[in-house]
Parts: C-alpha cells; structure tokens; sequence
C-alpha cells in the first residue's frame, strides 16, 4: 500500500523586500519623526535630564515588549498581508481582528493627512512663506504624490526611503558635529531635574510619546517581505535599538548644551546647535516625509487583507491587487481620499488624540493576544524568538494600558467604545471564522470551565492534543505505571482518562464496578490529579472497548488515543485473544490511534534515577502518518516535567535525501531535535533504539494482533527496549498547520454559499407561485368575459404570465439544485474534520498475504 508522505503547508512567500528595506528602514524613519527634531528640546526642558531618560524608559518599554510579542508571534507563524490587523484576527478571531483593522486603517490613513502637513509647515518654511497659507495646498500635493508612489509599488516607495534616510543621517551628523564641542558637564548637572513653574510630567509624556509608535510600521508590510517571521523580529528590535540610542543622545546633548529655559520654548535649539543648520531643516522634511511614506504604504494592505477576509460586506472591491506583488492600489486610492479630506477640514487637534489612543489599544492588543496564545497552551504555539515570556506580553498589556490612561482617559475611552461598537457588530455578522485561532485552543486548556465553548469551536487540527483513553489493569502498581506513562503524552494540554473494564453482567457486577470506580477515583485524586477515572462493566471486552471510545470525551473534544499496557495485553492475549484483538480493531475502526506503553520493572527503577535533563528520547520515522503523529508525541513528553530538558532525535532510513528531507520538514515544523540516519535494516534501528530512555517506534496490527516493524513480537521489542510507545495511527495529524489554510476556511465559505443559495431557492419559489396565481386569476376573468376583443387581450396577457410562471419555475429548480448542491458541500466538509483515512481501516482489517 502507497502511504502518503507527510505535507508541508509552507510555500515561499511572493514578497520581495528584506529585512533592512521592509521593516528596519520605515520603523527607524518613522520613530526618528517631528519629535526628535521639534520636540525633544521642549521635553528636557520642562522635565530636565533625569525625566527625560524616564519619560524614555517607560516609553521604550512599550515598544520593547510589544517588540518581543510581535517577534513572537511573527516567528509562530506565517505573517500574511495586514500586519497588526493578521497577528490579532489569527489568534483574538474575526471580531476583534476586524474592530482594530478598521480603526488602524483609519489611524493610518489620517496619519497620513497629519505626517504631509508636518511636511508642508516645513517646506512653507524653509521657502520663507506663512505655514498658515501653504501648509494644506503643499500637503495635498504631497498625498498625490504619494499614491502615485503607492500605485507604483513598495519596491519604489522603499527605495525613496533610502534616500530619505541619508538625508536623516546627514542632519544627525550635522547636530552631533556642532554641539559635542560645546557641551559643559556643569550644564548637565544644573539640568539634572526638572525647573521650576515647568509643565506637568505626564503632559509631557503624552506629547513625546508619539516618538515611538512608529515601530510596527514594519510588520504592516508583512506581505511584502520575503521572510516575514525572520524580518519583523530581527528589523524591529534593530530599529527600536538604534532609534533609542539616538534619542537618548540627543537627549544628554541637549542637557548638556543648552539651558532649561532655552530648551522650553526655542523649538529650533537642534537647528542653532548643528554645524549646518539647513541640514536639520532637510532632517524635519525626511522625517515627516519617510513617516508619510510608511503610512501610505501599510494603511492600504490592512485594508487590503480586511477585504480578503470578506468580514465586512461591500469591502471586497479593495482586495483585488495589481501586478505579481498584490499591489493594492484601490486601497492605496482610498487611503488617499481619505488623507485629502482629512487635510481639507483643517484644525487635526480634536482627534488627535483619539487616533493616538487607537495605536495604543493596538499595542495593547497584540500584547494580549500573545498573552492569550500563550495562556492557551495550543500545541502549535511553537515560536522561534527565544526571548518571549507569557509574563512579559501580559505587563505590555498592562503597561499599554496605564499609559492610555495616563495620557488622556477621555480620548481612550472614546476609542474604546467604538473599538467595542465595531467589535459588537462583527459577533453578529462573522459568524463562521474564516480562519483557525486560538479560541479553541483555550477553551480547550480550560476544558473544565468551557466545556460548551470548546465544543462550538470547528476543529481542524491545528490544535491536536491528545484526548486520551487508558486501559488500566488491575494490578495496582502497573496501573500507576501505565497512568503516568499516559501523562507523558499528555504534555500538560491533553486529556487522560483512565478505564477499567469489568467483565459481566447483572446488579453485583455492576454494584462491583462501582465500587472499583470509587477506589479508583481516589487514587486517581491523590497521585494523578489532572486525570479522569472511570470503571465500565460490560458482557464482552470488543463491544465495551467500542462503547467506550465512541462514548469518551464531550462534542468534538473525543478519544484519539487508546493507550494499553503491554502486561496486561499480553495476558489478555495469551488468555483468549480474539476479544482482545477485536478491542484493538474496534478502536482504529472508530478514529482512535492505538498506543501500547510497556516499561519492565528493572527499566522502571533505572529510568527512575536518571534526571530529566540527561534523559533522552528516539522516534523510529517511518514515511507515513506514524512518523508525524509519533513525533508530536514525542515533543509532547518533553513538555512533561519528568522530560525537561531531554534530548529529542529522530532516526530516519539511511537512504538518499531522505535525512535532509525530513529535517527541512521538522524544522518547518519548529520541533527542535536531532536527526540520526541509520541503516534500514530493522537490527541497527534497534540498536539505536536502546541506547534511549523512551523509544516511539511504529505498530501494526494484522487481523488485531499487534507487531514491531518487520513483523517483530512486541515481546522481543519490550524484552530488548527500555520504556516504549508502540503506536498504531487511524488519523493523519499535520506537524505543520496555517491559520489561512484549511478545512475551516472552506467550510465557513461553503457555508456562506449555501446560505445565499438556499435564500435564492426561496425567493424564486415565492415568485414562481405568485406569478401562478396570478395566472389562475386572469384565466378565470378571460373565461368570464363576453367582448371577443377584450377576451383576446386578457388570453394575451394571460399567456405572457403563464411564460413567466414557468420561466420562474425553472429558475426556481435550478436554484434548488445549486442550494443542494452547496448543502451537501457543507455536510462534506464537516464530515472531513472527523474522517477516518480508508487506507488505514483496510490496513486493520485484512490480513496480510
């Protein structure tokens, strides 16, 4: 039989920017903005040195633990068009991704209209005119030259930014050449603190507080880059870096320089101190400009992937792009209107703050949602960024908050309740996700509490844990063995339940089995909490073992493991095996992989005394849906306190492209192991094997009686192996998931259309027996009349309606067939999130030749 290799569901993204072009240069250009070069001079001199480097402390924080979050999230999947918007609807779901896109957009857009007028006041400026008369009709002019950018495409607008940011290096240059000569450390010390009749500290937070918001300027070209994950982690740190050490020199020149008085109300001391002074009036234009540029340029791909998402009716038309790269162009138009109108109602100072409030509920957000990911312990939350902690995105959230509060309660307030507006309206109409996120996952981890959430959520595996079923015996300390064996594959997100069967009939066997549940019960609760007990009394082991997986487990949250110890199985089997091996048979026939643990007592003792970060664990890789599943359940065990820390390789066949295959599938996957090649005879594979603490090495059963590979006795296995997981797989589980891909998105789509169809169906069928009675009623009035020529104007008339009734009725028809057609879809498809692999019942069920 041809087994299916498994799949990888990554693809090389179409971008064609880098790190440095797509996310270090529009995040540096827009932090090192107006207020570096307008503003700073105001903030050490109404706060002095000391409240300047905390102002900037506490703002960094921000960006610095938004940072680790959007790294971490970048590198746990594949980052899409949309940016911010794709991070929080891929893990918060479609309503709160949905209400911060629209209102980033929004931001994003007016930003554009508040970063041309900086730049006409500038331009107006330098030219000697009045900023008051210039500075709206230069920057109009300026928006239409930056759709015009936009409709060409990023890879234009970001070679603009080069230029824009060696006219920024120069002014620097310009400033720390005229003013380090002239700094006095007395002027440090007399700037220190803050001056007397200054204004107040959180005032002047608010107003350098913009400085930062500029780094996720980057993650909003996510779908331009060629590596997103590796991109937006490495250019936003680098540009958050670079932009603080700038500011926080420019911050101890200026102490240094000038006095408190000076710097409160000259906003030109950067412009006096340079050694050119027009250098820095070019720096205010690079700056305003390069700020433009990234907000033109992100603003319409948020729109764009809002559109693809098809959350909001009449948004579509904005998603279609132009050219190889997906160029939104009609988004990029809209964007610009909307600046245009923006710049035309003049005074920008009353929502302000409330667009400042947006950004920071977005930081927030993705703070959160990290958090949130996290919190949820989704087995495919796998992020390559090694500095993320759970605890640090929970106090960015936290941090985010407090400064919204601190700024302007009012201005967060009224964007919180529109944020709340939106996010009420998309509940009702998002109905079906189009995409997979972490709200199953959670409701998941919190099986006990959500229950009836985790079961309305669609399952697609993305999020596979394991749901298991132990079949424990009798015997007290082989029962406790096989239980925290079970627990291994549990790796602190799964569900393990713990059977015993009891064979017979009548009220004394069933009066014994509850008696048994309640020891068991107990036992359970004092040395395996965490794990669910329970004792089933049944006439015959096949039917009971089939009851019982149908039964376990709560809407889609059903057994997928049924785990038997190798002792009691074979004395089962040695006893009378044909129920036994109709028990193995009728898990697999009903979805349920098949794991049989065995750990003999002398293994058991030594296996006790070695630590768990010295302990390691070897997968025998076969080239089937074995290999994949035997691998998540190995990295779940490392997840295990008693496998912290321990090694993970997987042994492949020694065969050609075969290792490095398998590697490139691994790592895709972010499952951090080694890969050993050995010989594809099945004695070197055990050797390899032995040298283990914990082998996973692949089960068949033929005709229910369970084999090693080549045909091996489970005896001989266990009998050369230590502790072992021999596993039989009945479903295919994908090591490597994407939020877009899918039987989710499918369904919700064919979903939608049944919808439409079914609708249609009705509306023609009331037409089509309208236009019937109608033509019964004209009948009856034409056999009713005397006038020949009046008769022949209604029979004319009458026939015209009969044509339409059956032109109506064949429409209707035709619209039923498409309604049923579209109906059975969705049944498909919702069948296939629980199928069961065909190849693999025939594999069960027949005997080998």
């Amino acid at each position: 039989m041809n087994t299916p290799r498994p799949r990888s569901n990554s693809a090389p993204s179409a971008g064609t920017l880098g790190t440095f072009g797509g996310v270090f240069t529009p995040s540096l250009l827009t932090i090192l903005g107006l207020v570096l070069f307008l503003r700073l001079g105001y903030v050490v001199g109404n706060v002095g040195l000391i409240g300047s480097l905390l102002i900037l402390v506490m703002a960094t924080s921000v960006s610095v633990l938004t940072s680790i979050s959007l790294a971490a999230m970048a590198t746990n999947m594949k980052v899409r068009g949309g940016g911010v918007y794709f991070l929080i609807s891929r893990t918060l779901g479609p309503a709160f991704g949905g209400a911060i896109g629209i209102v980033l957009y929004g931001a994003m857009s007016v930003s554009v209209a508040f970063y041309a007028i900086g730049f006409g006041e500038a331009v107006a400026s330098m030219i000697g005119e009045d900023p008051a008369d210039w500075a709206q009709p230069i920057a109009a002019l300026t928006v239409l030259a930056l759709l015009g950018l936009g409709w060409l495409g990023a890879d234009i607008a970001t070679r603009l930014q080069y230029v824009v940011m060696v006219l920024l290096v120069l002014a620097l240059g310009s400033y720390f050449l005229g003013i380090v000569p002239d700094i006095d450390a007395a002027q440090i010390g007399d700037n220190a603190s803050a001056p007397v009749g200054a204004d107040d500290f959180w005032l002047v937070f608010a107003i350098f507080f913009p400085a930062i918001t500029g780094f996720t300027q980057g993650v909003a070209m996510s779908g331009d880059l060629r590596n997103a994950g590796r991109s937006i982690a490495v250019g936003t740190f680098a540009a958050v870096g670079l932009s603080t050490l700038v500011y926080l020199l420019v911050i101890i020149t200026l102490a240094g320089r000038f006095d408190t008085a000076d710097l409160r109300t000259d906003p030109n001391v950067m412009k006096n101190a340079s050694a050119i002074s027009w250098m820095i009036d070019a720096g205010v234009i690079a700056a305003t400009l390069s700020s433009a540029i990234a907000s033109i340029l992100g603003a319409p791909r948020t729109l764009q992937r809002l559109a693809n998402d098809k959350l909001i009716p009449r948004l579509e038309l904005f998603g279609q792009g132009a050219g190889a790269q997906d160029n939104p162009r009609r988004a990029t138009t809209l964007t610009a209107c909307i600046a245009l109108i923006t710049i035309a109602a003049g005074d920008l100072n009353v929502v302000a703050p409330i667009i400042s409030m947006f950004f920071l509920v977005s930081y927030g957000l993705i703070n959160y949602a990290t958090f949130y990911e996290a919190r949820a312990a989704s087995t495919s939350f796998r992020p390559r960024f090694r500095l993320f902690d759970a605890r640090l995105s929970l106090l960015g959230t936290i941090v985010c908050a407090g400064v919204i509060v601190a700024i302007d309660p009012l201005a967060g307030l009224v964007a919180g309740l529109l944020l709340a507006a939106i996010f009420a309206g998309l509940q009702r109409t998002a109905r079906a996700a189009r995409w997979s996120d972490s709200s199953r996952a959670h409701y998941a981890t919190e099986a006990r509490r959500h229950l009836r959430a985790a079961a309305a959520q669609p399952s697609d595996g993305r999020d596979w844990r394991p749901c298991s079923l132990v079949f424990v015996p009798r015997d007290a300390t082989r029962r406790t063995r096989l239980i925290i064996m079970a627990e291994w594959l549990e790796g602190g997100v799964g569900y393990t339940t713990a059977i015993r069967m009891v064979e017979g009939s009548g009220a004394r066997v069933r009066q014994h089995a509850a008696m048994i549940e309640r020891e068991l019960q107990r036992e359970i609760s004092t040395r395996h909490p965490g794990v669910f007990g329970r004792v089933v009394a049944a006439p015959d082991l096949g039917s009971a073992t089939a009851a019982a997986v149908q039964m376990h487990g709560f809407g889609d949250l059903r057994t997928n493991l049924a785990v038997h110890g190798w002792a009691d199985l074979e004395a089962r089997l040695a006893l009378d095996g044909a129920p036994q091996r109709e028990a193995l048979l009728q898990s697999t026939r009903l979805g349920a992989n098949v794991v049989i643990a065995a750990c003999e007592t002398n293994a058991w003792k030594q296996l006790g005394s070695v630590p768990s970060d010295q302990r390691s664990i070897a997968v025998l890789w076969t080239d089937d849906h074995s290999g994949s599943i035997m691998t998540l359940l190995a990295w779940l065990t490392t997840r295990h306190p008693d496998w912290t820390g321990a090694s993970l390789k997987v042994l492949v066949p020694d065969s050609p492209g075969e290792a490095d295959r398998i590697r490139i599938l691994l790592d895709e996957a972010r499952i951090d192991c080694s890969i050993e090649r050995t010989a594809e005879d099945l004695g070197a594979g055990l050797r390899a094997l032995e040298a283990a603490h914990l082998a996973f090495v692949p089960l068949r059963l033929r005709q229910g009686h369970p084999l090693g590979p080549a045909d091996t006795e489970v005896t001989e296995l266990v009998g050369r192996l230590g502790a072992t997981f021999l596993v039989h797989v009945a479903e295919d589980v994908e090591l490597i998931s994407e939020p877009d891909e899918g039987i989710v998105a499918q369904l919700a789509e064919a979903r939608d259309r049944a919808a439409a169809a079914t609708r249609r169906a009705a509306d023609l069928d009331a037409e089509a027996a309208r236009l019937l009675v109608e033509a019964e009623a004209m009948r009856m009035s034409a056999d009713r009349s005397a006038d020949g020529q009046t008769k022949s104007a209604e029979v004319a008339a009458l026939e015209a309606v009969e044509t339409a009734a059956i032109a109506a009725r064949r429409q209707y028809a035709d619209a039923l067939t498409r309604a049923r057609e579209a109906t059975a879809r969705v049944a498909e498809l919702e069948g296939a999130t629980r199928s069961i692999d065909a190849a693999l019942w025939r594999s069960v069920s027949e005997a080998d030749d």
